[in-house]
């Protein structure tokens, strides 16, 4: 995935191999379940349309509390961090190999969460696209059912 950056970088994130992509996704999960956020209760319906819409009814429901709670225990997880940059190894940042020394620089500090972010995206992505899908069929179906 190739973008720029607020400040103008380029920025190449290419996928990382399937071992530290799966580290990552372990330590993801792993931080949100330590969290203590209850993702069961999250409604991703809710969530999904509140990003996509009218973020009121994101904030409304509680869905965007708990992704900010989920976003903060992922960002203080030193394990989660030391994984993106794992994954992080093979992208570059205005050509130069992404390590921890390329947010050194004022300019590029401010574009750090413009990169991880993409990062998790395009080594995430592919392991919950499925399961998203299905969860949310399911919470619709659990919806329906208790409107009965």
């Amino acid at each position: 995935m190739e973008f720029k950056t607020e400040s103008g970088a380029e920025v190449v994130i290419n996928m990382a191999d399937f071992i530290d992509a799966s580290r990552l996704r372990v330590a993801v999960l792993g931080a949100i379940k330590e969290s203590g956020v209850e993702i069961s209760k999250v409604d991703i319906e809710k969530l999904l349309s509140g990003v996509k819409e009218d973020m009121g009814a994101a904030v409304k429901s509680g869905a965007l509390d708990s992704l900010l709670d989920m976003v903060i225990s992922l960002d203080c997880s030193e394990k989660v961090n030391n994984e993106i940059f794992n994954c992080l190894k093979r992208s570059t940042y205005n050509s130069e190999k992404i390590t921890r020394d390329t947010f050194n620089e004022l300019e590029a500090r401010g574009d750090y969460y413009h990169i991880v972010i993409m990062c998790l995206k395009v080594n995430l992505a592919p392991f919950f696209k499925t399961l998203f899908s299905k969860l949310s069929a399911l919470q619709l179906m659990k919806k329906q059912e208790s409107q009965k």
